[in-house]
């Protein structure tokens, strides 16, 4: 996987990741390619997922810290220490597609600065797992079109180097720190591009008490990153967090629009539409809650 002169760099943010680190690097390892990339692994927490790394990955460049690291200060670690002039960003719960490193580079071949890819449910045999991916992923599903997009998924997405120079680096501390570096870059008219045959496969959580503390504390980050984005007032907040129940048809709205649009998946959305429900409401009590504690340093 290593080379002299690599032409992408992935980077994985692992944290705590030692039950999926493996199967992510084993579909790394498998890639259907002659094109020469470097994989670098910045790994945060206490399971043991950086030894296994070190022991049976032996050609990945690991980063090692025993202080966690959210997923926008592990991608800034690994941008720092990136050899090619194209970067790709890989989550430590996703495996990817046999052609994956194909597909990005073949799209990074015109002058887009920063492309998305689509996101498919790695263990389709959980019912919470399916209501979880339909939170989060609905808008990045196998299926959809190409198509210019405001916000692309952390978990598969990738940029040209140059990108960072320009509008820095990913902001710390927080989740959604990917969605305020892509309003950032929409703020100057740069559009993302959304190429689903770029796809990888998600792991998702599939226990009922972490699916809704997760969509909870995912709501709180994005409502506090979006302040920071934003810079509302005072009043603006207070109408926010009186918004609740608008938030709540706002969040399932866009989940039903994207699997009204996209079918792939449908009969399964509908058998978990309660779980959903609950998600949503869950995710928008956490974006509240965000507004009314104020914006991410």
């Amino acid at each position: 996987m290593n080379s002299e002169t690599p032409r992408l760099s992935v980077i994985v943010a692992s944290y705590n990741a030692l039950k999926t680190i493996e199967a992510c690097l084993r579909s790394l390892e498998q890639q259907r390619t002659t094109q020469s990339f470097e994989v670098i692994v910045v790994d945060s927490g206490s399971d043991g997922a950086g030894k296994l790394i070190q022991k049976h990955f032996p050609l990945v460049t690991l980063c090692n810290f025993s202080k966690r690291m959210h997923c926008g200060e592990a991608r800034n670690v690994g941008i720092r220490i990136a050899r090619a002039d194209l970067i790709a960003f890989l989550d430590a719960d996703c495996v990817a597609d046999g052609d994956w490193i194909e597909r990005i580079l073949s799209s990074h071949q015109a002058s887009d600065p920063a492309i998305g890819g689509a996101i498919d449910n790695c263990n389709p045999m959980s019912f919470i797992g399916w209501a979880a991916y339909f939170c989060e992923f609905s808008r990045w599903m196998p299926g959809s079109r190409t198509q210019w997009i405001d916000d692309i998924a952390g978990a598969n997405m990738s940029y040209k180097k140059e990108v960072f120079d320009r509008y820095g680096t990913f902001i710390k501390g927080t989740y959604c720190s990917d969605t305020e570096f892509h309003w950032r870059m929409g703020r100057t008219g740069v559009r993302l591009l959304f190429e689903p045959t770029i796809l990888v496969s998600h792991h998702n959580i599939d226990n009922f008490k972490q699916f809704v503390r997760h969509e909870f504390i995912h709501g709180r980050s994005f409502g506090r990153v979006h302040l920071k984005a934003k810079g509302f007032s005072s009043g603006i907040r207070v109408l926010k967090v009186l918004g609740l129940p608008l938030c709540i048809l706002r969040i399932l709205g866009k989940i039903l629009f994207f699997n009204f649009r996209n079918r792939i998946y449908f009969s399964r959305f509908l058998l978990t539409m309660p779980l959903i429900l609950l998600g949503s409401i869950s995710w928008s009590i956490g974006q509240v809650t965000g507004y009314a504690q104020g914006a991410i340093e």
